[in-house]
């Protein structure tokens, strides 16, 4: 019987994708055979510059309609990783970006059906989620308690993919290195 054990930092924007990360380790351990964890904590990608763990990396951050701060996330990551790769002659580590286009919010509607809606604000997923996981039309999506509904309703880690998206290239990665999938 083999062992796989993995932990992966991961810096994320907000509440939801902590909550998320914590909910897909759980949906992931299969004790003692296979392990997968994510230390986590609420922050913006540039933290990843002041970490030493030998662990692999991952910022998780939306578009949020903030295109500058977007793409200048992305190059953060993208600039770690080539910095910090494994190579034949030094260990390192991967720093993936695991962002959602235009929220997290839309990532958690694609755990439950294929979607795709155009939308021009932040809040505009919200009645959809609301609708999907069966909350009222006053519940707050992004309150601790509500959105321990929402990830409670994750049975699985499939989901559909969005072209829009790279949380699901991470995800991926995660699921392909535990031998979730191949």
């Amino acid at each position: 019987m083999s062992f796989y054990r993995k932990t992966y930092l991961c810096v994320c924007e907000g509440q939801q994708e902590k909550m998320y990360l914590r909910h897909v380790a759980s949906l992931l351990k299969k004790s003692p055979e296979s392990v997968v964890s994510f230390n986590t904590v609420i922050d913006k990608p540039y933290r990843l510059r002041k970490t030493y763990e030998e662990y692999d990396h991952a910022a998780l951050f939306d578009f949020d309609f903030n295109e500058v701060e977007f793409k200048n996330n992305i190059e953060i990551c993208d600039k770690l990783d080539k910095e910090n790769r494994p190579t034949k002659r030094k260990n390192g580590k991967r720093v993936y970006h695991a962002y959602s286009n235009v929220n997290f919010d839309l990532w958690l509607i694609l755990h439950k059906e294929c979607f795709s809606k155009s939308v021009s604000g932040n809040h505009a997923y919200v009645a959809d989620v609301r609708r999907i996981y069966g909350l009222s039309k006053t519940d707050d999506i992004k309150k601790k308690s509500v959105v321990e509904k929402i990830i409670n309703q994750i049975g699985t880690t499939i989901y559909y993919s969005d072209p829009d998206f790279s949380i699901d290239i991470f995800l991926r990665r995660v699921l392909l290195e535990c031998g979730e999938i191949e």
